[in-house]
C-alpha cells in the first residue's frame, strides 16, 4: 500500500516593471517566504518601451504582468 502525499503547489511568478534610477527594468518575480526574488531581464531607457516589451513578453511566458510604474 502507497501513501499519496500532495504537494502544495509553487507559487506563480509575474513580470513586471519597475524603476531603477532612470532606468525601467522588466523583471521576473517569485513571490518566496518575507521577501520575493526578483530577476531582472531587461532594462530599458524609457517606460512605454518597458511595458510593451513586458505584456509581450508576458504573453509569451503565460504568466501575469503588472506595471510598477504606474500613477496611483
Amino acid at each position: 500500500m502507497t501513501n499519496i502525499i500532495k504537494h502544495p503547489s509553487a507559487p506563480t511568478s509575474y513580470l513586471n516593471v519597475r524603476q531603477n534610477g532612470r532606468f525601467f527594468d522588466l523583471a521576473l518575480v517569485t513571490p518566496c517566504g518575507v521577501k520575493p526574488l526578483v530577476t531582472i531581464l531587461r532594462r530599458w531607457s524609457d517606460r512605454e518601451s518597458a511595458v510593451a516589451d513586458g505584456a509581450v513578453t508576458a504573453k509569451r511566458m503565460q504568466r501575469p504582468f503588472k506595471d510598477a510604474t504606474r500613477a496611483k
